[in-house]
C-alpha cells in the first residue's frame, strides 16, 4: 500500500484534474442555464484551477520518485567513490578531535 507512493500521487493528480475539470464544466453549464453568463465564466476558472492543483500534486509525486531513486543509488555511489578515492572518505569527528589534543600536548606552541 505504501510502496511507490510517488507514482500513486502522480496518478491521483491526473485523476483529480479530470474530476475537477469535468465537474467544473458541468457545474458551469448548469449555472449558465439557470442564470446569466456567470456560469460560462466558471468553466475556464474550474479548468485552470484543476490544472494548477494537479500540477502541484504531480510535481510533489515526481519529487518523491526522484528522492527514492537518489536514495537507492546513494550507497552504490558512495561505496565506489570511497574505493576509488580513499582520501575523500569522511573521517570520524571524534578521531580528529583526539588528534588535535595530542598535537597540542606533544608540540607546544612557540612564541
Amino acid at each position: 500500500m505504501f510502496k511507490n507512493a510517488g507514482e500513486k500521487i502522480k496518478i491521483t493528480a491526473k485523476v483529480l484534474f479530470w474530476v475537477i475539470a469535468v465537474f467544473g464544466t458541468i457545474n458551469g453549464i448548469y449555472i449558465a442555464s439557470q442564470s446569466d453568463a456567470y456560469g460560462l465564466l466558471m468553466i475556464p476558472i474550474a479548468i485552470v484551477s484543476a490544472w494548477v492543483t494537479s500540477l502541484v500534486l504531480y510535481a510533489f509525486g515526481d519529487l518523491c520518485e526522484n528522492i527514492d531513486l537518489l536514495r537507492s543509488n546513494m550507497y552504490t555511489v558512495t561505496t565506489v567513490m570511497e574505493k576509488r578515492f580513499p582520501d575523500l572518505a569522511e573521517e570520524d569527528p571524534s578521531d580528529k578531535a583526539d588528534d588535535d589534543t595530542d598535537n597540542k600536548e606533544t608540540n607546544p606552541i612557540e612564541e
